[in-house]
């Protein structure tokens, strides 16, 4: 979208496709590094895997400029090269990672230190078992690429009734894939709290009860935009409760790509609250408890009010939606949802 509004194209459609079809071949290719012990003829291992393989070899030493990886790729275009294979060879030392990923994606490491110990004696003496042993890994790789290393800017949603575990999850979550916990109800008591434009907005809307749904799905949209969210990705959590809200996430600039639904049994959802209020308050009277668990109630019954709307409102946006049984133990929902998530990628 960056390109398009600076080259400003005659013809959209097909200059999208065009970069699409820039990145499918980039990332379609296999490039390995092969990082050769200190003591090696790396000049032979460079001839000999060149002539097993029938990709280009380059053999890279020191001082190794973000200009020089430039102009390699620039002279492999010219070659007609720039669609191949490629592999790199150079010492440790001589090869820098994040210079090469610039231009070329690499799809894995190979370490002929690790690979010589595994090896025999007698195989070590020459370079040909290694450069036969690198062609076949290769080739599996075309068949089953590895992009591990490439960043996949996750945005997920995860829903559920009250007392579904839905925060834990989301903390877990965000853990376990360097994600930016994001929720609904921290921002809007932090714009309460704060003397901004934000918190007299939201008062107005609340005592009004005038476009609510706007001024939330509003404030989450400014914390979903700032640059941590944008470099890690985020998980989101509290937001949105009615299909009103839905309409409104998912017309903001970034809305979410996957969707994991928590189905938990109400009597146990009910059992989780009411034993975390106890934690919360040591000593509750019967009063104040009566109390909460009206408001306990309440929100149980605006749930399953709104449930069904939500659900078909969530159908029809541009999102996969992930069904999870939370009547497991914390762990099984993690990994399950982990196993989902993995799936999908």
């Amino acid at each position: 979208m960056v390109l398009l509004d600076l080259k400003r194209p005659d013809d959209v459609r097909d200059f999208i496709a065009s970069n699409i079809q820039k990145v499918a071949d980039k990332y379609r290719r296999v490039n390995v590094v092969v990082e050769c012990p200190q003591n090696s003829d790396m000049a032979k291992i460079a001839k000999v895997c060149s002539r097993i393989h029938g990709s280009p070899v380059i053999s890279m030493k020191s001082p190794i400029s973000k200009k020089r990886i430039e102009k390699l790729s620039h002279q492999m275009k010219r070659f007609g090269l720039d669609k191949t294979n490629m592999i790199f060879i150079g010492h440790p030392s001589d090869i820098s990672h994040k210079l090469i990923q610039r231009e070329f994606h690499l799809n894995k490491r190979f370490d002929l230190n690790h690979n010589l110990s595994s090896m025999k004696a007698t195989e070590t003496r020459t370079v040909l078992p290694i450069a036969v042993s690198l062609k076949n890994s290769m080739r599996q790789m075309a068949l089953h690429p590895d992009h591990s290393r490439v960043k996949y800017i996750e945005r997920i949603l995860i829903m559920g009734r009250p007392g579904s575990g839905k925060h834990r999850q989301a903390r877990l979550l965000a853990n376990r894939l360097d994600l930016i916990l994001v929720s609904a109800t921290d921002l809007i008591n932090a714009a309460r709290c704060d003397k901004n434009l934000f918190k007299k907005t939201l008062e107005i809307g609340l005592e009004d009860n005038a476009h609510t749904s706007d001024l939330l799905a509003t404030i989450i949209q400014k914390r979903l935009l700032e640059p941590d969210c944008l470099q890690f990705g985020w998980v989101l959590v509290d937001f949105p409760n009615t299909a009103e809200d839905v309409e409104n996430l998912y017309h903001l600039l970034i809305a979410p790509k996957k969707v994991i639904e928590l189905h938990t049994n109400s009597r146990l959802c009910w059992k989780r609250k009411l034993n975390q209020m106890r934690k919360n308050g040591a000593q509750i009277d019967d009063e104040v408890l009566q109390l909460k668990e009206s408001v306990l109630q309440a929100e149980f019954d605006f749930y399953d009010m709104h449930y069904t709307a939500v659900e078909a409102s969530l159908e029809r946006q541009n999102c996969v939606i992930l069904h999870v049984n939370g009547n497991n133990c914390t762990e099984e929902v993690h990994g399950e949802i982990l196993t989902k998530l993995l799936k999908i990628d």
